[in-house]
């Protein structure tokens, strides 16, 4: 029997409980812009089986979804009109070259350019 068509286990259902906590931790944590390290242990896994799995159970690396979570939250602040820097820090970002470069990777246009409409 295949993988594909071996029924879910008991390991199948760990797994995704522990990408689920993980989602939920960055979803919490997200400002303070979580190292893979720290994600890791709040799934109880070691950085290289937690990306793997993660990226199995959700189709993106964890990296790239604290990116999409963090970038949802700079769009909403350039939209509400807020400063460039106000708009990273409210993020969670160092600063206006960190949110830059987010944007440019999410949108493929510069935080002014979003803010203006695109």
């Amino acid at each position: 029997m295949s993988r594909m068509q071996q029924p879910v286990s008991h390991l199948d259902t760990r797994d995704f409980q522990r990408i689920a906590r993980a989602i939920a931790y960055v979803d919490a944590h997200w400002r303070e812009q979580p190292s893979l390290a720290a994600l890791a242990r709040a799934a109880g896994l070691s950085r290289f089986h937690f990306s793997r799995l993660f990226r199995r159970w959700a189709g993106i690396s964890p990296r790239q979804y604290l990116q999409h979570v963090t970038g949802l939250a700079a769009k909403a602040q350039l939209r509400g009109r807020a400063a460039v820097l106000d708009a990273a820090l409210a993020a969670g970002l160092s600063g206006p070259g960190r949110l830059h470069d987010l944007i440019v990777t999410l949108e493929a246009m510069s935080p002014a350019e979003y803010a203006r409409g695109g």
